[in-house]
């Protein structure tokens, strides 16, 4: 087990410290006595991470602050953060891959404008029809694409054009479930990882992340903040690189 994992991907740290957070405010009588006005409490972690190379410092900052958005279609078309699709085309159905899903029929499509940049990752399921079950599919801004953890030409219905996240009912009607779509490229050694927790269960809806690991006894529903960075010259695959050694705070909620 890992020490510390944010939605299924390891996160490589070196040191850290918890912080217990009282909710509510203790005071004195007038008479001296204490008055205990704590009605909760809740955890806050802090952690270092050892040096990490640009391309991979980039990935963790998103994923740590828990940016890009999650389509659940569990009751209706808008995304983790509030987003609209931009034309009302497709149904919600029941009985997807988790819960409800999005039904579209052939030559239909549904889009977001959810910004992801020339940067990105995506992950979802589609139902195939010839296989008979749902697939998970990764799709990668820069071409490399994988359906249930194997390289593959398929991008499953799923496109990105000027950071607008589009799902398309073409050539057959399909059907599209948790859907996410994240703003930064994602290293290949985090593919494992991505599509073993996306296989178990649903992406959680972002900004929110689980954080699980021997840093705590259960899963904790945690925001993420990545506070500061300090550059580091190391070697990395054989090379020296300055790379950044990260500081971020995890929050349960």
């Amino acid at each position: 087990m890992h020490f510390l994992a944010l939605n299924g991907i390891p996160v490589p740290v070196t040191e850290g410290r918890r912080r217990q957070v009282s909710i509510g405010t203790d005071s004195r009588a007038f008479s001296g006595a204490f008055r205990l006005g704590r009605r909760a409490v809740r955890q806050e972690w802090e952690f270092k991470t050892v040096p990490l190379p640009p391309d991979e410092v980039l990935a963790l900052r998103g994923l740590i602050a828990g940016d890009g958005h999650t389509l659940a279609f569990d009751a209706d078309t808008f995304t983790s953060r509030g987003l609209s699709r931009a034309a009302a085309v497709g149904a919600i159905v029941q009985g997807a891959r988790y819960g409800g899903g999005l039904n579209l029929t052939i030559g239909s499509s549904a889009a977001w404008a959810m910004q992801l940049g020339t940067r990105w990752t995506s992950l979802h399921h589609v139902y195939s029809s010839s296989a008979g079950a749902w697939l998970q599919v990764i799709n990668r801004s820069d071409g490399k694409r994988w359906t249930q953890g194997a390289p593959s030409q398929n991008a499953g219905g799923l496109s990105v054009l000027s950071g607008a996240l589009t799902l398309t009912g073409a050539p057959n009607a399909a059907s599209f479930d948790d859907v996410v779509g994240l703003p930064y490229l994602v290293p290949d050694a985090w593919v494992p990882h991505l599509l073993a927790w996306h296989l178990a269960r649903p992406w959680s809806g972002l900004p929110y992340l689980t954080a699980s690991g021997g840093f705590s006894t259960a899963e904790v529903r945690v925001l993420g903040e990545v506070r500061d960075g300090e550059f580091v010259e190391f070697v990395s695959s054989g090379s020296r690189v300055v790379g950044e050694r990260l500081e971020f705070t995890l929050r349960e909620v």
